[in-house]
């Protein structure tokens, strides 16, 4: 039984006859919009073309029958709340197969709705606390014709990429801010990365990284010297010391000059001569490691010393390279065989602070790409935000 808000509330005036309709048609028939635990794509693979045709099939079939009930906006909802918004916060999972039918009823924020919203939570990229705030209010109320699209999306997308993927391989998915390794198949590390703001994109490419530079100096793109760091150096005149960032004469010459002889006042993105460098150490913008794969975008993986921005649901905040969570593992898994093959090794390498360019024995395949939409290992489908808002171009 279904016990909905009191007939006074604003709330059942406005959507009471759409939530029975709802109501009647998952009870009687549980769609399977979400579920697929038939569906056992191989690991590593986000294109797994029939369990994407299924999930958009039954999707559209969901559309036809109304979608999902919106859920009304309003104070974060909490376990153990009784609020008259509950009723369609549990219509609307059960639309999308996060809650059963069956499970509880009435304005009772219960252990059951709880767990759902953890469910759906996860599978949208957000952190599974089981609170409904403003950002999983926002993707709940995702239209299901956007996620129709998101789908249409990545089987467009997938079209090349199954050719493409090898046994032993990087994936970094931008969309999901996360990087994974597999090799014969198996999942053999993962974790969280940041990757370029709205403004300056990650691209989508196919590399190959051959060799990493641990405790690297970055020598920071023009366009960052100039737009980034230059207003910051023109307020703060101690700016540069404290970064331990030399000032260059020209990208061509090695010689260095003493920034307090320059007039930066005078300075433009148009008009600056100079060449910046920051050396390695503990504010190195790359981190202790950096990896490296040619790319016509010169965008490569590295470390970062902003560690808690991994925190973050959202992590567009890079200049178009990828931030890892997790780069010791990753220079370690790929220097086995060499003379740094254990991390005890390598940590004594960085410790020396000497700037070592170190060849990868065993050369890895890395395929930077954007899905907004996939089916799991287990079957679930996985929605993430579009945050270049790139799936409007391939409709």
């Amino acid at each position: 039984m279904v016990i909905w808000p009191k007939k006074s509330s604003a709330y059942s005036v406005l959507h009471l006859p759409h939530l029975v309709c709802y109501a009647l048609f998952f009870i009687l028939l549980q769609c399977p919009a979400i579920a697929l635990s038939e569906v056992t794509p191989a690991p590593g693979d986000l294109c797994v073309l029939p369990a994407l045709e299924k999930s958009l099939s039954q999707y559209r079939q969901l559309a036809a029958k109304g979608g999902w009930p919106q859920v009304p906006s309003g104070l974060t909802l909490h376990a153990g709340d009784r609020h008259e918004r509950i009723p369609f916060l549990r219509q609307r999972l059960i639309a999308s197969a996060d809650l059963v039918a069956a499970a509880g009823q009435g304005d009772l924020f219960d252990e059951a709705l709880e767990e759902a919203v953890q469910r759906f939570q996860a599978r949208h990229g957000l952190t599974p606390d089981g609170a409904v705030g403003a950002r999983t209010l926002s993707e709940l109320n995702v239209p299901i014709n956007e996620r129709i699209r998101q789908l249409a999306a990545s089987l467009t997308r997938c079209q090349p990429l199954p050719l493409l993927l090898e046994d032993r391989h990087i994936l970094v998915n931008i969309a999901d801010f996360t990087l994974k390794l597999f090799e014969d198949g198996k999942l053999r590390l993962s974790m969280p990365v940041i990757v370029g703001k709205t403004y300056r994109q990650t691209p989508v490419f196919n590399g190959r990284i051959s060799s990493l530079v641990l405790n690297p100096s970055w020598e920071v793109p023009h366009s960052i010297a100039t737009q980034d760091l230059l207003p910051k150096i023109k307020k703060d005149p101690g700016y540069l010391d404290r970064l331990h960032l030399r000032v260059l004469q020209g990208w061509k010459a090695s010689t260095e000059l003493d920034p307090a002889s320059i007039d930066w006042s005078r300075l433009s993105p148009t008009r600056f001569p100079y060449r910046l460098r920051q050396e390695p150490g503990p504010a190195n913008a790359l981190g202790r490691v950096k990896f490296l794969f040619p790319n016509p975008y010169d965008v490569y993986l590295h470390d970062t010393p902003a560690r808690e921005l991994f925190q973050k649901d959202s992590r567009t905040f890079s200049s178009g390279c990828i931030r890892l969570a997790k780069p010791l593992e990753l220079a370690a898994y790929l220097l086995q065989g060499s003379r740094l093959n254990s991390m005890d090794n390598l940590n004594r390498a960085l410790d020396s602070e000497k700037t070592q360019q170190m060849t990868i024995p065993s050369p890895i395949a890395v395929h930077i790409v954007y899905m907004t939409a996939w089916v799991d290992h287990d079957g679930t489908v996985q929605f993430r935000p579009d945050i270049y808002k790139r799936d409007s171009t391939l409709q």
